[in-house]
């Protein structure tokens, strides 16, 4: 339960921002749908996945050699081993995404006219600084979070993204009203939090050029090397449809995807995100402390307790997507409301590799992720390429949907032999039965206005579906009075802690 306790406390401190990035998300969203042309708003996505593409390799996995030997380090006896973690690390990725910020400038001015416009070149060229900055943010975001630093590494992201979007809109009516103002003011606040952060850490004297160590790198590189291709092959899984979409079907038909394969995100990265950075570095800790059996434990109760939220999330969806639509992007948005549900179960399903791949990641096997995501890529590749001139953008939501299935098998058949996880499949056909009938009930409701149908059928499905399983599934019940314990215990601790400290301060 110490671990459970403190997945909780991360969790939340991590969910608490979650909520931040949300609700500006309910605001930019919105805003930029009104505010660019749906072909714009398409151009505005296709270029942040391109330059999110090349910004994976310019990270040259790094990022996850965080979170995988900061412990090691942490408990070696050498008092210059952390700093030499750090500076090698951040030294590292500041090189690698310099080159790669150069090489990729380079490419894109050197593409033919046949190939590319002129506007969609200058916004590749203009974003290209993305590569530089985020590159070195995903290092520095992850020293943060192995320090459990839970609490500053939300405050950056999001005044990350609360300044981006002020900025924008500032530039927007006050230099140009064109996509460059939206990426200047990515740019320009991204780029300010990475230099606090830098200078965060120099006065903590964690920054050391003579403490770069090659052989050090050299091991960190071997380990996340292989994971440079598993994360470029899910920015491929991840945006390779809208190049396909933008060839096959225009401009216009990649707004309408971009629009619900977004909403789609938002909706898993606020599931997922919270878990997902608290996660990965807590069963890092308990195998390096406690070993096999205490991280399958853990692992198991999470991953059940995740599969009982996620399809209570779908649920939801399934009843609210035209009106999450139109109120978030516009009646002229409307179109893509088919493509929401079908993407959000494609999404919510891949955010399970989370859990499936811990083995492969603890006993290194990082070549074998890239690979299986390899596999994903050509059949979402190839299911694009089949579905989308025959059944339009519903094809490339349909090629999502399987391909994410579809790795997701693959990643838990090769991690299960190295550490074992139990699903509870009959409380999944439970929660899935239960949701069938929560969605059909609250679907017939119709208040006539997508604010009121959104908001009261959202609500409403979640609350029909945690209603009906805490009447026929024990299990549940079981769970809600354990996490309710931990809460429980953790605010006592705190509360005696607090006593002391006053008792403390009295006295002296």
């Amino acid at each position: 339960m110490t671990e459970i306790r403190t997945l909780l406390r991360h969790s939340t401190h991590y969910m608490g921002g979650q909520v931040g990035l949300t609700l500006i998300a309910f605001v930019s969203f919105p805003l930029f749908t009104r505010l660019f042309s749906v072909a714009d708003y398409g151009l505005m996505g296709l270029v942040l996945k391109i330059v999110g593409a090349a910004t994976v390799l310019a990270k040259m996995g790094m990022q996850n050699s965080v979170t995988r030997f900061y412990e090691e380090e942490k408990a070696s006896p050498d008092k210059e081993a952390l700093r030499r973690f750090y500076s090698t690390l951040f030294f590292g990725i500041g090189l690698g995404a310099v080159v790669l910020t150069v090489l990729f400038a380079l490419g894109v001015w050197a593409l033919p006219a046949a190939m590319i416009s002129s506007y969609l070149k200058d916004l590749l060229l203009f974003g290209s600084a993305l590569i530089l900055i985020r590159g070195t943010q995903a290092v520095l975001a992850g020293f943060l979070r192995v320090e459990g630093r839970t609490k500053t590494y939300n405050v950056l992201e999001i005044l990350a993204k609360a300044a981006g979007l002020a900025i924008v809109v500032v530039l927007y009516f006050a230099w140009t009203r064109s996509l460059f103002a939206f990426f200047a003011g990515l740019i320009m606040a991204e780029a300010a939090i990475v230099i606090g952060m830098i200078l965060a850490l120099l006065r903590r004297h964690l920054l050391d050029p003579r403490q770069f160590d090659f052989r050090f790198l050299r091991t960190v590189v071997a380990f996340g090397f292989p994971l440079i291709w598993y994360e470029f092959t899910y920015m491929v899984l991840d945006s390779g449809d809208r190049i396909l979409v933008n060839y096959y079907s225009g401009a216009q038909a990649l707004g309408y995807y971009s629009a619900a394969y977004n909403i789609a995100a938002y909706i898993r990265e606020s599931m997922v995100s919270p878990i997902n950075l608290a996660l990965v570095p807590l069963y890092m800790k308990v195998w390096t402390t406690k070993g096999k059996q205490p991280t399958q434990v853990f692992l198991n109760r999470t991953l059940n307790a995740f599969l009982l939220l996620a399809v209570g999330v779908i649920c939801a969806v399934f009843t609210t997507s035209h009106d999450a639509l139109v109120f978030l992007g516009s009646q002229k948005y409307q179109a893509a409301h088919r493509l929401l549900p079908v993407l959000v179960v494609g999404l919510v399903f891949y955010t399970l590799h989370i859990f499936f791949i811990a083995g492969l990641l603890i006993y290194k096997k990082t070549s074998t992720m890239a690979r299986l995501n390899f596999y994903a890529c050509a059949l979402n590749i190839g299911l694009n390429v089949v579905l989308l001139p025959r059944i339009g953008v519903m094809g490339a939501a349909l090629a999502t949907l399987f391909s994410y299935l579809f790795v997701v098998i693959l990643m838990a058949r090769a991690s299960f032999p190295l550490l074992p996880l139990k699903i509870d499949y009959r409380a999944c056909v439970r929660y899935v039965l239960v949701a069938a009938v929560a969605a059909l009930l609250v679907s017939r409701i119709e208040l006539g206005v997508a604010f009121w149908n959104l908001a009261c059928k959202g609500l409403l499905s979640l609350l029909l579906y945690a209603g009906l399983l805490w009447a026929v599934d024990r299990n549940v019940r079981t769970l809600v009075r354990d996490v309710l314990r931990s809460v429980y215990a953790r605010s006592e601790e705190a509360t005696t802690l607090a006593v002391e400290e006053v008792g403390a301060g009295v006295k002296n």
